[in-house]
């Protein structure tokens, strides 16, 4: 293939790749963050000496970072995941490839919940990723040398910077189908030689190259060229919630991870303000002699004017409290954004019984429509499974579920609600049961516990106090 047509990039990948490089360092922070140099640069420090370039760079290693969007995206994961999907394999219950691929999905040991985990954080990242389930190309005989040699499917996940090139098009019925794909994979050896590896699949075949840095050769031949056995490619573009284009999808940081480089910014800002409030600066004329540390001495020249004393510049503290309100306000507003203001429990804020309630919900739409995508996307890759294991009807026995309805509340206040409820002594035998079941679906997480001990809440016999009669009480009261 010529080189030039093999280095070929859709055009979105080009309009998108600085992007989402942007999005993957202001999720990873650390090294990452300081790398990409998203502090705003002072005049002195724009100049192209090396000095101005050393005060910039030191200035980017002593800045703290907010992780505001890992913070984000993992409290997402954590609700996502607190109850684990249910997977009925159907037909496919016994057979041992699809049994290995849910202990190890990828052949490096990890589950498919983990995997499955990583891909809805990377897709939350970029706004989609791809998975491909692929197999090795070896031809065997029978399955069971297949499973002597350990082959069977596996999946692979691909970043959207890893994926060079895509096509997809409706078919004649009108279904979407994906009909070429290009993906490319650099790596270092222990030498510290750069290669690169692109693979290729189309409906037919699938081509593999392999080259160095240095290698500008006109026609490349491939490395390594198959037939596609299953007639399509197997590959799975997954998006976070919505896509913008065909095979590009809308981060779900895009908002946030602007509002946290301005907070690095700002505390960037902060840590000069500190240095300067600390650290007085002292004005004096050039022949003036000056003495530094406690008790210093200053002797001022013969020629000095007497109005033109030496003076100390010192920055005001209302700087740094403009500042700390200011990186407040930029909190609050990633928590608006995140729907995450009541999860985070901020101790400067108070929320109405009502508004908290409508915060929850927000937040529980929010994570029900990952939690969709997550499942349509699971689906199609068990489609690709059965194709693989050449039990195509087998799919439609199948049945993936993931949680669709999250516990949001505030587990205090509801507490506090339903003591008092109980504390009505309403007089109901079935109002008083369906109160305490509601406090231990609040306090118990475990399923099964919670199923017995509601069972037993529903048969136990219940003592309603009759309340006192009017003129009783009001004998008492005389």
């Amino acid at each position: 293939m010529n080189m030039t047509e093999l280095l070929r990039k859709h055009p979105l990948y080009d309009a998108n790749i600085k992007t989402w490089n942007y999005y993957r360092d202001s999720y990873e922070g650390g090294t990452a963050y300081e790398k990409a140099a998203l502090l705003y640069q002072y005049a002195y420090e724009a100049a192209s000496d090396a000095g101005s370039a050393n005060k910039y760079n030191t200035r980017l290693e002593q800045t703290p970072l907010d992780n505001q969007c890992k913070s984000s995206l993992h409290t997402y994961s954590s609700y996502l995941w607190r109850r684990k999907p249910q997977r009925d394999l159907g037909h496919l219950a016994d057979n041992l490839e699809a049994l290995k691929l849910l202990a190890d999905a990828d052949l490096e040991g990890t589950s498919i919940n983990e995997f499955m985990r990583h891909v809805e954080l990377m897709a939350h990242v970029y706004g989609h990723t791809w998975i491909v389930m692929d197999k090795s190309p070896a031809q065997f005989r029978t399955l069971a040398q297949e499973r002597r040699a350990g082959v069977r499917p596996y999946m692979v996940r691909y970043d959207p910077p890893s994926v060079w090139n895509w096509e997809i098009s409706r078919s004649s019925s009108g279904e979407l189908e994906l009909n070429y794909l290009k993906v490319a994979e650099i790596e270092t050896d222990y030498m510290g030689n750069e290669k690169t590896t692109i693979r290729i699949w189309t409906k037919e075949k699938i081509e593999v190259y392999t080259f160095g840095p240095g290698e500008t050769n006109a026609e490349l031949e491939p490395t390594l060229t198959t037939a596609n056995r299953l007639g399509i490619i197997p590959a799975v573009c997954h998006y976070s919630r919505t896509k913008t284009a065909q095979g590009v999808g809308a981060s779900e940081i895009a908002d946030v991870a602007k509002m946290q480089q301005s907070i690095y910014n700002d505390l960037s800002e902060m840590h000069q303000s500190v240095r300067n409030v600390n650290h007085n600066t002292l004005v004096k004329n050039a022949d003036d002699e000056a003495t530094s540390g406690a008790g210093g001495v200053i002797i001022m020249a013969d020629q000095t004017d007497a109005n033109k004393k030496p003076y100390l510049l010192q920055s005001q503290i209302f700087q740094l409290e403009g500042l700390i309100n200011c990186i407040n306000k930029k909190d609050d507003m990633i928590n608006r954004m995140t729907h995450l203001a009541p999860v985070r429990n901020q101790r400067n804020q108070t929320f109405s019984g009502e508004a908290l309630k409508t915060e929850f919900q927000l937040l529980n739409a929010l994570l029900n429509e990952m939690a969709a995508t997550l499942q349509t996307t699971e689906v199609k890759l068990f489609s690709i499974l059965c194709k693989w294991l050449r039990k195509p009807s087998a799919f439609y026995s199948i049945v993936i579920i993931y949680p669709q309805k999250f516990e949001l509340r505030d587990s205090k206040s509801d507490i506090e609600l339903l003591k008092e409820a109980k504390a009505l002594n309403v007089q109901s035998e079935t109002y008083q049961k369906e109160v305490d079941k509601l406090i231990a679906s609040i306090t118990l997480e475990d399923d099964a516990q919670l199923e017995q001990i509601q069972g037993e809440i529903q048969k136990a016999s219940y003592q309603v106090a009759p309340s006192p009669a009017p003129a009783a009480a009001a004998g008492a009261a005389a």
